[in-house]
């Protein structure tokens, strides 16, 4: 294919040229030297266009990708050359991840390229942010003295150092058991109920008590926290195991023991918030910040104990239906598709399905169903209006929206706490609730409380 003629005079071209808003650039092929740059090149990379124009591309990038550059070019055709990602440098060091299109163009009479730039710096931090997060989880996992597995198709799929500690088998005896090994003969038909549970989506998630069995024949009790997890098409199960047995053989111990779950449940919940911030990386800390928002306006609200405690407990787990959205979506810069946008809006959903199940004593569950909903009726997953959104989701959903904007997004920096308040003030009685919102801003304003990120 001949290279396309750019006529440098072409008013329509630098108009389009000039104004783009992603970096563009014309070289050299010869002297790879600057033959133009427009502005957005100038702002991405620090550089003045004279300084540019003074310039070759091999100036942009560090030594270790030149040799690659030049490989490049020289293999390249005439055609449209999607050259995939490149690092570059801007003035004074600083690292830009740039995904680069090209093509080959006549220009001012030389052999030229054009080039389109799109910055996915931020892409790549965030990735990079992630697998930290998944090897310091993976370190926890493998580290904690309680128990955890996963099962497929009844077959022990993978199992940490905990669970084989309590059951007293090493790696390569437990994985492939079959999971009804780890129970006591006498309650295999209880375990089969449990896991055919599971398999439902009624019983998704809980929690059983059973009799262990070791291999060295000893009965323990273990208590088990499990969930379903994968596709319907290919569906696992994730579960956490505590070894109870002293304490449930210890009848005098039974207040303890009750305060020991209390505290696991809790631990359990920052632990499910942690995951999923980990997935996460831009709302790492969100939800305890928004549970102790939340917990804040309800005491300006005059709440008691129980219901400050619900909100903070709600604010923890809030997000915990974005586990089912995936990482991609959740860290994306651009905005969302239609379809990406409506796994997002199913996580208040997803959310409840998973925390139904769990005897909370409080309506936990139906807040973070709720936390979506506008009293205009304009929110989701069910479009609710004011009356029948329970006042605690009301106010959840105020924390979430403060603490959402103040905070640093991937497709945008965070606003600001004065721009968050004047979202509730200004929508007070329309999408939010007038007396939890009135509490919010008596909180910033006149209390003098702060979000620490």
């Amino acid at each position: 294919m001949a290279n396309t003629e750019m006529p440098a005079g072409d008013r329509v071209f630098l108009e389009l040229f000039e104004h783009s808003v992603q970096p563009m650039w014309i070289f050299d092929l010869e002297t790879l030297r600057f033959l133009a740059v427009n502005e957005a090149m100038e702002q991405k990379y620090g550089y003045s266009r004279e300084e540019l124009l003074a310039m070759t591309v091999l100036d942009i990038r560090p030594e270790g990708e030149i040799e690659r550059f030049q490989s490049h070019i020289s293999r390249q055709d005439d055609g449209i050359d999607r050259a995939g990602r490149w690092l570059h440098h801007a003035k004074g060091g600083g690292e830009l991840h740039m995904d680069i299109t090209a093509r080959r163009i006549t220009y001012r009479g030389r052999r030229a390229e054009i080039v389109l730039a799109i910055d996915a710096t931020d892409q790549v931090r965030a990735l990079d942010r992630l697998n930290s997060a998944e090897a310091m989880y993976r370190s926890m996992v493998e580290h904690t003295m309680v128990g955890i597995y996963i099962v497929k198709d009844m077959k022990i799929a993978y199992a940490n150092p905990g669970l084989m500690k309590i059951f007293g088998y090493n790696a390569d005896e437990i994985v492939g058991l079959n999971i009804l090994d780890l129970t006591v003969p006498r309650e295999h038909a209880k375990a089969l109920e449990a896991i055919r549970e599971r398999l439902t989506s009624e019983a998704s998630a809980g929690r059983r008590v059973f009799t262990g069995l070791r291999k060295d024949g000893r009965e323990i009790v273990v208590d088990i926290h499990n969930t379903l997890a994968g596709s319907e098409t290919n569906p696992v199960m994730m579960g956490v195991v505590i070894d109870i047995t002293e304490s449930w053989r210890a009848e005098a111990q039974t207040a303890a023991h009750l305060a020991h779950l209390q505290r696991m449940l809790q631990d359990s919940l920052n632990a499910v918030s942690t995951l999923c911030e980990i997935r996460d990386p831009y709302t790492a800390g969100h939800s305890s910040r928004v549970g102790e928002l939340a917990a804040a306006i309800g005491g300006e609200l005059g709440l008691n104990d129980g219901e400050i405690d619900t909100l903070r407990k709600s604010g923890i787990v809030h997000d915990i239906g974005k586990i089912g959205v995936p990482v991609e979506i959740l860290t994306k810069a651009a905005k969302l598709s239609v379809p990406e946008f409506g796994l997002i809006k199913n996580h208040p959903q997803l959310g409840y399905d998973i925390l139904k199940h769990i005897d909370f004593r409080t309506p936990v569950a139906e807040i973070v169903l709720q936390h979506h909903e506008r009293i205009d009726g304009k929110g989701y997953p069910r479009g609710l209006r004011n009356g029948a959104i329970l006042p605690l989701a009301g106010i959840l959903a105020i924390a979430d929206v403060v603490e959402s904007m103040n905070s640093d997004r991937p497709y945008r920096a965070g606003l600001g706490i004065d721009v968050a308040l004047e979202e509730i003030e200004s929508n007070m009685g329309g999408r939010y609730d007038t007396d939890a919102g009135k509490a919010c801003l008596l909180l910033f304003r006149e209390r003098g409380y702060r979000i620490i990120q």
